[in-house]
């Protein structure tokens, strides 16, 4: 069996045979890419401890599970889950994919409670712009809660090009979403001691 050597660099251990063609490196050394390695490891080991300890994390796994694994999901929940809910949805599909993908996927269903919560965060620059990519997308009528009636309006060629500027602007927004969306748990008491 083939001793490993340790990696000049970082000290991990690789074949003689890697050693011998790396001039005593193993490959992320080699190549320069340890540092995103082990900063990628450092992350996501406070991401793992995050989601054990974080109320706010738990909250949201709590409404997604009442929402997807729940009978009556969605319908169930309190009208402040709902707005928690459908803002953190809205939040997570526009940095996802844009307002086309939040309006494509049945998230787009949640426009109302979002269209609500935003009025009570108190984020009126988030606000104008769901509105204004709704304009572009519905026009005055109404945001069907039928994925396929939206599909209907979001199938028009250059609908999502059209969004573009809307999508740079929520990401370059200086209202922050989370913060908004944590203050609003506890001032409703959905989270406690935060």
């Amino acid at each position: 069996m083939l001793e490993k050597v340790a990696c000049k660099t970082c000290g991990v251990l690789i074949l003689p045979a890697t050693a011998r063609k790396n001039n005593g490196f193993c490959m992320p050394c080699k190549n320069g890419y340890r540092e995103q390695i082990e900063k990628s490891k450092e992350y996501y080991a406070k991401e793992r401890e995050l989601n054990k300890s974080c109320p706010f994390r738990a909250l949201w796994r709590e409404v997604v599970r009442k929402v997807h694994n729940e009978p009556g999901g969605f319908g169930k929940l309190s009208d402040d889950e709902k707005i928690y809910f459908s803002v953190g949805v809205l939040d997570g599909e526009v940095y996802n994919g844009g307002f086309i993908q939040f309006f494509d996927n049945s998230s787009g269903e949640y426009y109302r409670y979002v269209e609500l919560g935003l009025i009570r965060l108190g984020a009126k620059e988030s606000l104008s712009l769901l509105r204004q990519a709704k304009e572009i997308i519905f026009g005055a009528n109404n945001v069907p809660k039928e994925q396929g009636k939206r599909w209907k309006y979001t199938q028009v060629s250059d609908v999502g090009n059209s969004l573009d500027s809307l999508d740079t602007e929520y990401y370059e927004c200086s209202e922050d979403i989370g913060s908004l969306m944590e203050s609003f748990a506890v001032e409703t008491g959905l989270v406690k001691n935060a």
